[in-house]
């Protein structure tokens, strides 16, 4: 008895089938590409679609929408799984030939064969099962006529149907007759629609629907099928498309052409008819792409390029061309360019398109020194025309990173050169020369001597000052302190390029101590305290500031004898540098000092660490900003929800008064006034790693700065600070209203690189905090360099962040962390990355990923 179909054809059953047809394919090892969700909704569109032309689904509409929609060489799966399904057919599980390992080592040639054969019958018996729930005289009918068909059939009809049917569609469509072979092939064809080939219109007259083709809104196709059916309008039709759209008839005419409908002189005259319409290089390159040849007038269109396209844009258009003909016009272009630039080609090539289209070229040399050339001079009409070469210059530095040859770097490199030098030219202060040489040189491109010998000449500089920026050596500073330069940026710039010694910076702090000279003395202890002082080791200089190490505690430091008239002398020159650098100063010397000099230079440290943390929120935010939320001018009544902290007493007692009401022991919550505000209120915990990877002064300095920019730009949000490492050390709960700022200051600066990095319990903390406050929007800042020897605790505790509203922003260190696993954690709690390189940098980057 033949099985009954489990499912019904009708619409409702689509989603259903789908999502099971689906779910078995995903689960078959043998697939090749597993099916997506997309398939999931494709095959009930696909049966809507059918239910709505026909009227009606039946079963095999179910296993063709199932068939269609699968990758192609996973049909023949998709087929087995989908009549398993409609004839309601469950997969028996066989048991592993592993399970029975000597039974399998015994029988394995002969289960093999029985296998394969089992395979074909159940196929087999699968299709006569089907077969008789799809209407078994239907089927029946469409076999004897598809033998017939190749028997003694028409062939030309058989394959152009064979195109859009498989001898199984005819078969189980119960196709009975050429003009039902003819109707359903025509179907499928012209659901091609706009994406016909030449000989899908060659097909549809086969298929007798090439006059619906010919009423297609495809204007290509439309075109092309009139020629086929030799309609006499074809070339006026041809000729108006021309006018509209030549990248339309290009098509149209490839087309024409594949399909030799009309005789060759007429396609030749469509031809002429196309190529009179091309304008521009880019329509000939839309000409080149369908015709696989360029057109005639092609050198017209490239000399016509330069006024009319960017040099990228030109470019395309030639690989386009190159890509579809082999064809290379990106010579002949440079050389137009070339010979243009002065006839307005120049408006369309800047050195960024230039680096794009680099080549070994005499042009393209021409027109990178031509460029060259303008951008000298449109910065002489610029107000500050150095400013703007420097600039000029370290954008060329990064465009000319990824040229292809050593020819191109070459002339790249001689055109930086004549930047630089005319950057040097124009400086227009000696203080302006020495920032231009030193920007420069720290790009890496270093100004000739030549140009700098010139403009110091011309700024009416010494030969000894011409000579600091020839070289800035220990000579030159050496002579510059003999001579009484109290210039503390012109010496620091020096000693910071010229790399010393600590013997040397301590011979310099020696001479400056002896003459007096504050700025010389402040200039050497931003490069070395030890030798500013006079005390320390050759080994606690210039290096260990700037990388990090320190002798540390118990080297006898708070023993060590020191001229309190120097030291006076050193911290007062020390103010004239940059507050960052004195910070940093701290971290790395704060174990190497006297006790009095340590408690010193910590006072400096701590009030510069304030400053800049309300310098860092104003540059960023503006003084209007500051405090986080913005008040307005308006009050309105105390509401249940509303911050305590928003009351505003003054208004509320003027309120009161002006009522008449001078007994204020009974009080309503409405009485209480509260400041309107633009923003909602906003809760910051920062999590601060100090453990031992973070033992450099640049990254605590980095931390110390960043949460006092933090603290000031949301003075009157809620605020907490944790510092860990395999302990941790709670600075400010967020629920702690009365802590002082200087209190959170000389905490971090007296917070010391040690132990684990365990930052799970700094995470539960924050947690526990926000749950405290009432914040609108809650930020999680967590500062480490991310080597955490509890990453997966960490990763599970801050999955659930999202949930509660909090935002994680992980702040690294640029130049020392872990990227794998601060982008692990960023993903798990939905949060950013913010890497970075320098102190100077934070405040900007991080108050604007918190939209502030």
């Amino acid at each position: 008895m033949a099985a009954q179909p489990k499912i019904t054809p009708v619409p409702s059953n689509a989603p259903p089938f789908a999502q099971e047809f689906t779910k078995r394919m995903r689960g078959r090892k043998d697939v090749a590409k597993k099916p997506s969700v997309r398939q999931t909704t494709s095959i009930p569109q696909l049966l809507s679609a059918r239910f709505f032309r026909n009227g009606k689904l039946t079963l095999e509409d179910f296993l063709e929408a199932a068939i269609f929609t699968t990758y192609p060489p996973d049909q023949d799966i998709a087929r087995e799984i989908a009549e398993d399904i409609l004839l309601g057919r469950e997969k028996v599980e066989r048991p592993r030939l592993s399970d029975k390992k000597r039974a399998a080592a015994e029988k394995a040639s002969t289960q093999k064969q029985t296998d394969a054969l089992q395979k074909v019958m159940d196929q087999i018996r699968r299709e006569q099962e089907l077969a008789k729930v799809i209407k078994k005289d239907k089927v029946q009918a469409g076999y004897e006529y598809l033998q017939e068909l190749h028997r003694s059939g028409n062939h030309q009809l058989y394959e152009a149907a064979t195109d859009y049917l498989t001898d199984g569609d005819i078969v189980l469509r119960g196709i009975t007759s050429d003009q039902e072979l003819k109707e359903t092939a025509g179907s499928q064809l012209l659901d091609k629609a706009g994406v016909l080939t030449s000989e899908d219109i060659q097909n549809s007259q086969k298929l007798d629907v090439l006059d619906e083709v010919c009423d297609l809104s495809n204007a290509a196709e439309h075109v092309a099928a009139k020629s086929l059916r030799g309609d006499s309008d074809v070339e006026q039709e041809f000729s108006d498309l021309a006018q509209r759209d030549t990248t339309t008839a290009a098509r149209a005419l490839r087309h024409i052409e594949e399909m030799e409908t009309l005789d060759e002189k007429t396609r030749e005259s469509l031809d002429k008819t196309l190529q009179d319409e091309l304008t521009d290089l880019s329509e000939a390159a839309d000409y080149a792409a369908e015709m696989k040849r360029v057109p005639d007038n092609l050198d017209e269109y490239i000399q016509d390029a330069p006024n009319q396209y960017s040099l990228s844009d030109a470019a395309a258009f030639a690989d386009k061309i190159k890509k579809h003909t082999g064809q290379d016009i990106m010579d002949d272009l440079l050389k137009a360019y070339d010979e243009q630039y002065d006839k307005g080609g120049h408006n369309n090539v800047d050195m960024r398109q230039l680096s794009e289209t680099a080549r070994d070229n005499q042009s393209w040399d021409d027109l990178l020194e031509k460029e060259t050339e303008s951008t000298i001079q449109d910065a002489n009409a610029r107000s500050s025309p150095s400013d703007f070469l420097r600039s000029a210059v370290a954008q060329g530095m990064g465009l000319g990173s990824e040229l292809p040859s050593s020819h191109t770097q070459k002339k790249w490199s001689k055109s930086m050169q004549k930047l630089a030098d005319a950057a040097v030219d124009s400086s227009p202060t000696k203080t302006h020369l020495r920032s231009t040489v030193k920007q420069l040189s720290r790009m890496g491109q270093v100004p000739s001597k030549e140009s700098i010998q010139k403009a110091g000449e011309r700024l009416g500089m010494t030969e000894a000052e011409i000579l600091e920026l020839l070289n800035p050596s220990y000579e030159v500073i050496k002579k510059l302190i003999e001579a009484g330069v109290a210039d503390f940026d012109r010496l620091h710039n020096l000693m910071a390029a010229a790399g010393l010694s600590h013997q040397q910076l301590r011979q310099l702090a020696d001479m400056a101590a002896e003459k007096g000279n504050q700025s010389a003395l402040g200039a050497v202890a931003h490069e070395d305290l030890q030798a500013a002082l006079g005390t320390g080791s050759p080994n606690s200089g210039y290096g260990a500031r700037r990388y990090g190490t320190r002798t540390g505690a118990g080297s006898g430091a708070e023993n060590q004898p020191y001229d309190k008239d120097r030291a006076d002398m050193a911290f007062g020159g020390l103010l004239g540098g940059p507050a960052t650098n004195i910070v940093r100063i701290w971290y790395t010397y704060r174990d190497q000092l006297p006790d009095e000099l340590k408690k010193k230079l910590r006072e400096i440290a701590r009030r510069l660490l304030i400053d800049l943390g309300m310098k860092y929120a104003r540059q960023t935010m503006g003084s209007s900003m500051l405090g986080g939320i913005q008040e307005s001018t308006t009050v309105r009544p105390f509401k249940l929800g509303d911050d305590m902290d928003l009351i505003n007493l003054e208004e509320t007692i003027d309120s009161l008064l002006s009522q008449g009401r001078t007994n204020f022991k009974i009080l309503e919550t409405s009485d209480f006034l509260v400041t309107e505000t633009y923003q909602g209120h906003r809760a910051f915990y920062w999590a601060l790693d100090k453990s031992g990877s973070m033992n450099s002064a640049e990254k605590l300095g980095m931390l110390a700065i960043s949460v006092m920019a933090g603290l000031y730009g949301i003075k009157k949000d809620d605020f907490g600070v944790v510092l860990f490492d395999s302990t941790t050390h709670v600075v400010k709960r967020m629920a702690e209203k009365s802590i002082s700022v200087d209190k959170v200051a000389s905490d971090l600066l007296d917070a010391k690189a040690g132990g684990g990095t365990g930052g799970a319990q700094s995470i539960r903390l924050a947690l526990e905090n926000f749950e405290d406050t009432r914040a609108k929007e809650k930020i999680f800042v967590f500062s480490s360099d991310m080597f955490l020897s509890d990453q997966a605790a960490c990763e599970q505790l801050v999955e659930r962040m999202k949930p509660l509203g909090i935002k994680m922003i992980i702040l690294v260190p640029k130049s020392s962390y872990n990227p794998h696993a601060a982008d692990s954690l960023a993903k798990k709690a939905h949060g950013v990355v913010l890497d970075i390189a320098s102190i100077d940098e934070l405040p900007e980057k991080l108050l604007r990923v918190t939209n502030y």
